[in-house]
């Protein structure tokens, strides 16, 4: 009897085994699929017209900002630490921690623009308006942004299917953040 429980058991192991290697076989060319094609739509937008002149016009808005009176604000700060971010993103070329640092970058860029349009002391400089309007009306090409979202909501499908979602989680398969375009674009 107790010989042939462990033969039962291992039998089950075996069974298991084999099972986990065939969801992983099955399911891991479907996720490598949907995450290339998410990094291949990220690509465009990190071209040199694109989100790069958008933060190069940033980093002007924000200089003019400091030069205004805002350079010891925390606003200042935590942009120029954002946009350090988005530049060693930039140099790695992973394209998941360069869409978290972009929409980081937004998030301050927000901040920035309601600071710089809501202060009377900063509504005045018109070296700051101007820098501001310059960053507003540089944007991204929309469609662009609107692949690299389909892309992403695409893959976390994927990602969060019942049979992919394990191998997922255990081949290191993160999910991907959505590019959010800020206010000001």
């Amino acid at each position: 009897m107790a010989r042939r429980t462990r033969w039962i058991l291992l039998a089950l192991v075996v069974v298991l085994l084999g099972a986990a290697v065939g969801l992983v076989v099955a399911q891991q060319p479907k996720l490598d699929d949907a995450r290339a094609k998410v990094d291949t739509s990220w690509k465009p937008l990190v071209a040199p017209d694109q989100l790069v002149l958008r933060y190069q016009t940033l980093e002007g808005a924000l200089t003019a900002f400091d030069a205004a009176g805002g350079k010891d604000l925390g606003v200042s700060r935590d942009l120029q630490a954002a946009l350090g971010t988005w530049r060693g993103a930039l140099r790695d070329s992973d394209a998941g921690s360069q869409a978290d640092a972009a929409n980081h970058v937004e998030a301050q860029g927000n901040r920035l623009v309601a600071n710089g349009l809501g202060a009377d002391r900063f509504k005045q400089d018109k070296a700051l308006l101007d820098a501001l309007t310059k960053y507003a009306s540089t944007k991204p090409d929309p469609q662009r942004v609107a692949a690299y979202n389909r892309a992403v909501r695409d893959y976390q499908d994927v990602r969060n299917g019942a049979l992919a979602q394990p191998v997922a989680r255990v081949l290191g398969f993160d999910a991907r953040p959505v590019f959010e375009l800020g206010g000001a674009g």
